[in-house]
């Protein structure tokens, strides 16, 4: 009988480990999801989502302008997309933009929210713009 029990525990320990899927819920606040950490669960709110992605997209000198929307997806993996429809500055192709604006904005949610946090990113280009100089500040 305690053979049984030890075999038993071996088998869950050494059992391969599961991708475990976000899960979500939503309140009178808005829509969140709760990510387990090794300290217990954490609540993350989409829009709190959202803020983290607006800050990291200044950061992508292709796009001119963006807006910028999280969307609840029915997905195992993660429970929520970023739409972003921009707007592209001449001479930068849309493919090397959707690119830059998907790592920047990852890598800004993972030192944010801790590894094994990723958000799918679908860029729409609305149109296309030559480019916009900073004006000099006169003094």
């Amino acid at each position: 009988m305690l053979k049984d029990l030890v075999k038993g525990i071996r088998k869950i320990i050494t059992r391969p480990k599961k991708l475990v899927a976000l899960s979500t819920a939503r309140t009178s606040s808005g829509d969140f999801l709760l990510k387990k950490t090794d300290f217990g669960l954490v609540r993350v709110e989409f829009e709190t989502v959202e803020k983290l992605a607006k800050r990291a997209l200044s950061e992508v000198k292709e796009l001119q302008e963006a807006e910028l929307v999280v969307e609840k997806v029915n997905s195992n993996v993660t429970p929520m997309k970023i739409l972003l429809t921009a707007i592209l500055a001449e001479g930068y192709s849309a493919p090397g933009a959707s690119q830059a604006a998907d790592k920047i904005i990852n890598a800004a949610l993972k030192q944010a929210l801790g590894e094994g946090f990723y958000v799918p990113v679908e860029v729409r280009v609305n149109q296309i713009v030559p480019v916009v100089a900073p004006k000099r500040r006169v003094r």
